[in-house]
Parts: structure tokens; sequence; C-alpha cells
């Protein structure tokens, strides 16, 4: 793929090849026909998955065998969500080009789909009175069902059927929908004198039920699902963190001020963008206001007053030029609005005409939409649209760069402007976004924006963001693993070709992985007889079945899989050497010893010596601790380099880092700004003083609880004490640590960071106020004891804190003594021992 997948978007491939391997069987052995239904939330990439999931039936892997002539047919509702997939798999995938990619037109005439190919085709196309179905003469040949029909014979289980159910409008007019009906069922159910039942599919969905309508009734097909964990989409960064609602009150009494605030949202963004993108040397993002306004009746087109919502944008932005103001009505033609020309667009088209600075609809922008530059919304509907709403919120939260902003919560945020809705309605949509169907409607949190407050850098505090930056953090959510090999070579990619801060780091990892290989290999044939035998032998050889999974060496004991020694299948076996290695080593490898192969009486002998090395466990393992000992070497050669880089390229290295198969530790960035939900009304939000991040009043409010407050009292009366910060639980940016309970790993959010005076620098103390109350109080801390022993050097304190009536209990875990306490404990009543002897 040209993009690399997300966490859950490899599990995703992973789960769906699992699920095809007993299918394909089944169908092969003439069993029951097969659904393989992949149900993935809005927002997750569900056809980067499948074009992933293509791209490997296409070519092999360890778990799946090539199929380099199977044929794949994507049927969806309508034309545009036709070329929206075709362009979408078109710049993910390098195997499918634009040539493999097809759309079935209405005078496309086959016998059979050609092998190799993606077709396109949708339902409007395949009604009785459309030209791809109607008879055979002079003009046609095939009907698209004699096409389908011959395929599905020729192809057997190399032919399939993917069925597109999530892309889909929620206005469908009931004729539509039957028909959509109509057609799919043909397709799973047979249709006399047209097509038989398809074999395999794959059904492709947000809602795995809307797939099951179509297979329900048909005994003989078995379905398999594949989820993805919404929770997952989130963690991943493709969906803004927050959705921040406005709704009338003392700041935005009327729908003017509400537009002008929005607008003046919207500019904000841009400005922030303009700043981010700038500092990181990537190309501008332009944020898009959306401006939802009321429907039309036979005297206007919307009952929204128009010259009103273009003058009140004017008023912020100055005179609009044509080309920046566009609408999505049911109207085809331009129309003009206080004296401005708005053309018409489709609204696939928003994301890509970056020219576009607001967009005006007022129902039509759930099909075929998907604009992650809409970030503003304002909505002139009314207060019983909220399920509508809600849905249009859903698509509007993918992030621009599809990943998390690093240090912005700003940027991490879309926000919704209702001026038709007071706090009850408010109520209803924000419940409907936190308790609709979480495949539909996204994970992100919804907050009332009149309550978010943001926290800026305190400007005096440079030296004590210096102290902060580089301490080490751990991500300890659900992360992918990957051999050490590739994570190697992505990492010396980094800082060869991407950064050019060490511009031997590429060449010398791809001689290190070589040179161990051969290595490896000269002790193969020394240690192992058969290792030659195999090579030399004719006819086939038998091996044993392994798979590298994230990085770890797995055999299946008991199978084994006998090959042929074709030169096809040599080349097979090379190319799987390829993918487990990554970065094309296998064609470097094959490259070193070119002039031994030309030479040899057998010119496959390297190709297959290197496949043969890396079906060896100890080889495999030796060349991963060559492979992690250089990584290490690397970033510790050029941390001080790293760290002149900007933001979102340290961050290139902390991914590096965090898919290495033992956790290690990455460098800690604060954020460039904090956003908190502040109740003014409620006494526990108290304003404390030398917090890192203040707001217009130079303080920072939080409702700390009893202990907390206490303990952070305590710390700011310290003469030493620079400036400290509420390390905020799960906030992407906070200081994390692992622990361990009932087998299972978490993070571990410690309470405060506190920057002191030492001597004539400074340093960085973790304050942990910890209650004895919780049934994980002795498993987090072990946990930061062991972080302790890892980082102790780095810190001046790591106190585990108690308070016992107005006494404040430390335990220094950077003490051995203390530290060994601890980690001896296993339950709450042992750390309560430990805190009664320190005490």
């Amino acid at each position: 793929m040209k993009l690399e997948l997300k966490d859950f978007q490899e599990d995703a491939v992973e789960q769906l090849i699992k699920k095809l391997n007993p299918a394909k069987r089944e169908v092969a052995e003439g069993g029951d026909r097969q659904a393989v239904i992949l149900a993935a939330p809005t927002g997750s990439g569900k056809t980067v998955i499948t074009a992933a999931l293509i791209e490997e039936i296409l070519n092999g892997s360890d778990r799946f065998d090539a199929e380099p002539d199977a044929v794949f047919l994507w049927l969806s509702d309508q034309p545009v969500l036709n070329d929206q997939s075709k362009k979408r798999i078109a710049s993910a995938s390098t195997k499918l080009g634009n040539g493999d990619l097809v759309i079935v037109d209405a005078d496309f005439d086959r016998e059979t789909f050609a092998g190799g190919k993606l077709y396109f085709i949708n339902t409007q196309k395949l009604g009785k009175d459309k030209l791809l179905t109607s008879g055979r003469g002079d003009k046609r040949t095939y009907t698209i069902w004699d096409t389908i029909a011959n395929t599905a014979k020729t192809k057997g289980d190399r032919f399939y059927l993917i069925i597109d159910e999530a892309h889909r409008g929620t206005k469908v007019s009931r004729n539509d929908e039957a028909n959509r009906l109509t057609v799919m069922q043909k397709f799973v159910k047979g249709s006399e004198g047209e097509i038989p039942p398809i074999d395999l599919i794959l059904g492709v969905s947000a809602t795995p039920q809307r797939f099951q309508q179509l297979i329900d009734g048909q005994a003989n097909r078995t379905p398999r699902k594949c989820e993805v964990n919404p929770l997952d989409v989130r963690a991943s960064g493709l969906l803004k963190d927050r959705i921040m609602v406005f709704h009338p009150n003392e700041a935005f009494p009327t729908d003017t001020t509400m537009l002008r605030a929005a607008v003046q949202q919207w500019r904000a963004m841009g400005e922030e963008w303009r700043t981010y993108t700038q500092a990181q040397g990537l190309p501008e993002v332009q944020p898009a206001l959306i401006i939802q306004v009321q429907d039309g009746s036979s005297e206007a087109l919307s009952r929204t007053d128009l010259n009103e919502v273009i003058a009140t944008i004017e008023k912020e932005t100055g005179p609009l030029n044509p080309l920046e103001i566009a609408h999505c009505f049911e109207h085809d033609a331009p129309i003009t609005a206080h004296g401005v020309l708005i053309r018409k667009i489709d609204p696939s088209r928003i994301q890509e005409e970056t020219g576009i600075r607001f967009v005006l609809f007022k129902m039509a922008l759930t099909t075929g939409w998907d604009c992650p530059r809409a970030e503003v919304m304002m909505s002139f509907r009314t207060a019983q649209d909220d399920t509508l709403i809600a849905q249009l919120i859903g698509r509007m939260v993918r992030t621009p760069l599809a990943r998390r902003i690093e240090g912005s919560e700003i940027l991490n945020s879309v926000s919704l402007y209702l001026p038709h809705y007071d706090s009850e309605g408010l109520t209803r949509v924000v419940n409907h976004l936190k308790q609709g169907d979480p495949m539909e409607l996204p994970p992100t949190d919804i907050e009332d924006g009149a309550n978010l407050v943001t926290f800026k850098r305190d400007k005096g505090m440079d030296a004590a963001f210096e102290a902060l930056t580089d301490l080490p953090t751990y991500r300890v959510e659900r992360v992918r693993k990957v051999s050490n090999t590739r994570r190697l070579m992505a990492l010396s990619r980094l800082l060869t070709t991407m950064h050019q801060v060490d511009m031997t780091a590429w060449d010398a990892s791809k001689k290190l992985v070589i040179d161990t290989l051969d290595a490896e290999r000269a002790r193969l044939k020394k240690d192992d007889p058969n290792f030659d035998a195999k090579v030399n032998g004719s006819g086939e050889i038998t091996l044993n079945a392994v798979i590298v999974e994230q990085g770890t060496w797995k055999e299946i004991h008991g199978q084994t899989v006998t090959v042929p020694l074709d030169e096809k299948n040599i080349d097979d076996l090379f190319n799987r050497a390829g993918q487990r290695l990554g970065e094309g080593l296998h064609l470097d490898y094959w490259q070193t010893h070119y002039d031994e192969d030309e030479a040899d009486e057998m010119p496959s002998r390297s190709r297959l010596e290197l496949f043969l090395v890396l079906q060896d466990e100890k080889a495999w393992k030796t060349l991963e601790q060559a492979c992690g000992a250089r990584c290490e070497a690397l970033l510790k050669a050029n941390k001080a380099a790293i760290k002149k880089l900007s933001t979102a390229e340290q961050e290139d290295y902390n991914k590096a880092q965090e898919v290495a198969k033992d956790p290690e530790a990455l460098a800690f960035l604060p954020p460039a700004e904090i956003m908190l939900a502040v109740d003014a009304k409620d006494s526990a939000y108290r304003a404390y003083a030398h917090h890192l991040y203040i707001d217009i009043t130079g303080h920072f409010v939080a409702p700390l609880n009893s202990w907390e407050h206490a303990v952070i009292e305590a710390e700011i009366a310290r003469e030493d004490v620079v400036g400290w910060l509420r390390n905020i639980e799960r906030k992407p940016w906070a200081l994390a640590l692992p622990y361990e309970i009932g087998g299972e790993v978490r993070p571990m959010y410690p309470d405060f960071l506190v920057v002191r005076r030492d001597g004539a620098g400074l340093v960085v103390d973790i304050l942990e106020p910890h209650s004895p109350a919780l049934a994980d109080s002795y498993a987090k801390a072990k946990g930061l004891a062991q972080f302790a022993a890892k980082h102790a050097m780095q810190f001046g304190r790591i106190e585990l804190i108690r308070l016992d009536g107005n006494e404040i209990k430390r335990l220094d875990l950077i003490d051995v003594e203390s530290r060994k306490r601890v980690l001896a404990v296993s339950d709450n009543a042992g750390l309560d021992l430990v805190f009664g002897v320190a005490g």
C-alpha cells in the first residue's frame, strides 16, 4: 500500500484473511456459500482496509496463497460512490493502478471479467430497462449477467463479490430502496435465467445488521463476521477527539451573532492550521465552514435569509470571492445572495476543491460526502432535527491529516453551532451522539462550547518546558507490533531520507541485515546437513508451516507444506521472504549475490537460500536481536539531532519506538495548549498559581480532590518550585507508564509533574497522591516502582503519596529500599504495610 495502515486496519485485514481461508475451503469443496462481513464504524477507512485485503489476495503472503488472477466486483448504490471508491483505492494501492480499476459502463461487453482487476458497478445500472442487462443483439454479445455468471463459473472461489453497504445516504426513496434490494438479492440468492448465487461475498458495512438483511433466509450461506472496535478507530487519530457544541446564551443571543462566532472560529482554525503546517513544513490545510439552512418554499430557495447569511459572513471576512463559496442545494444552477454568485458543487468534490471556504446545504450532505477539512458547522435547522444533525456531524470528525495533531487540542476538535437549540434540544443532540450506535456515530467527546477554557503555555516558563521535553513516557494502548528488522529500516529511512539527520543510517542498516543473513546462512550450511540438500534437491521440498505475526516467530507444529521446486514457486517463496523482511530487503540480498548466482549451475540459489534461512527460528531471532540493538544505537547517537526537529517529525520517531515488541520509552512532548471544560458555578473548580498552562487571568482552574489539593498546595509553597503540570488522564499528550493487573497491561497517569530548581539547573518530580480505596492501587504502585527502576536518573523525586489526616506521607521510589518494598507487595493490604513502615 502507498499509505501506512493504522494498527486497527492491519488487524482488520488479518481478521479478514483468517475468515476468508476457511470460507474459500468450504466453497472449493462444494460446501455452503460464504459471506464474510467487515463491520467497521464511520471514519475507519473501510475502503482502505478492503484495498489492502485485495492486495494481499493478489500478492499472497505467509498467511494467504497468492491469487494473481482473482477477480473482484464492487457493488454499491450509486455511480458517485463507485467513482469515490475507485479514486480512494487508486490513491492508496501500489498493486491496483487505474488500468486495474474498471468502472462498468453501459457499453461494457465481455464474456468474463479479466483476472487481477477490480470492477465497479452500481445497482442503478442493473435494472431491467438498462443497457447492461438488455438482450443480446447486433450491439451486444454478452449481457452483464452473462459476464458475471461466466466469471463465477470459471473462477469459483477466486471470484469475490464486494457489496458496499457502508456508504449509503439516509434519505433514500422507497422505489430506489426496493430496486437496490431486488438487485442485490439477485447476487445473494441468484436469479433464474440471469445469474447463480455468488459463492463468496464480502460485505462492507458500518452496521452488520444492514448486510445481514441481505443474506437472511438463505440457509446454505455461512456468515463470518469481522468487527472493528470504534474505540480503536478513535485511538488511531483518524477521528477528532472532541466536538464543541455552541447554543444560544448571553454571549450568542441571535442567529447572526452565532453565525459571526462560527466564522470567527473558522478563521481561528485557519490561523492555527497555518501556524502548525508552516512550523512542520507541511502543505497548508484549508478548513471549511459548512452552513446548513432551512428547507425552501414555493416563494424561496430556503426559509433562512440567504442574503443575511452572506452579509454576516462578509462582516467578518470582507467581500467574498465567488470561488470561495458554493452550495449543494437540489437547485442545479448557480444562485445569487447579497450580490455574491454562489455556484453549485457536488458534495463529493468539496474536499478536493480547497479554494472553497464556505458551503451552503440543506439535507443532502450524507451520501458521497467525506470532507475532513469541514471543521466548523452552523445549522439553522430547528430543534426537531437532532438525529439528522448527529449523522452529519458524524461525517465531520475525520482528521484532515489522517492523524492526531500532536500538542494541539483545537486542531483535534470540530465546532457545531446550533442557534435554534435551547439547552434541552442541545441535550438531545449530545445524547444522540453519545448514546447512538457507535458504528455509525463516532466515539468522540462532546463538550458544551461555552464551558471550554483554553490554557496556554506560560511564556515565563520556557526553561520549565525545556526540562519536561524528552522525559520518558510510554504508549500503553493496544499497538500493533512489528519486527525489529522492519522497525530498523523505518527508523533508518527517517534518519537518512526524510530528515537528513544521519546520511549513513540507511545503507549501514541494510548492510547489517544482509551481513547477518549471510552469517546465518553460513551457520546453517555448517550445522544443518539438510540445508544444502533442500537447495540442491530436485523436484520438491517439504517445509514446516511458519508465520511471523507482529514481528513474532510462530511455527505451526504438526503442519508441513510441500512445494514443487519450479521457477514460479521459487519466485513465490522469494517474495514471501520479502514480505517477512519488508522494505525490499530480499531484492537487496539477491542483488548482493547476483554474480554468484550467474556463475552457479542453479541461478535461483540465493533466492531459495534466503527463504530457507528465514524458515529457521534461530536465524530469525539472531536477525531480530541485531536489528533491535542497532535501533537503540541509532536513537542514542542521534538523540540531540532528533530533539531539534519539528514536533511532527519527533512524533515519527516515537511511532518507530512504540511498535517495538518490548515496550520502549518515548519522548514526552508537552502540548501547545490544554482545553478543559470548566464549570464556573461549581465550587469544586479552584484557581491555582504557578501552573505551566494558564488562562487569561494567569491561573489554572481544576476540580482537584482533597488529596490532590493538599499535595499541590504544599508544593506551590516550596521556594525551589518553578512550576507544575496537572498530568490529565488519557489526554493524548499525557505522561503515561505501564502497570499490570490480572495479566493485562494498562496505562497509568501520575497526577503531577513538578519542576524544581536543583543547584544550577532544573529537575522534574513525579508526584502521585494515591488512594488505597481502588482495587488496582497496589498494581499501579508497582508499575510506578518499575518505572522508577528504569528511569530514576531522569527525575528528582518519584513519590507515591498518601494523606493520613493532615499528614502527607511520601514514599520516594528513587530510593532503592523503598522501591524494593513496593515491588514486593501483592495486594492493597501489603501496600498499607509499606506506608506504615515508611511512616
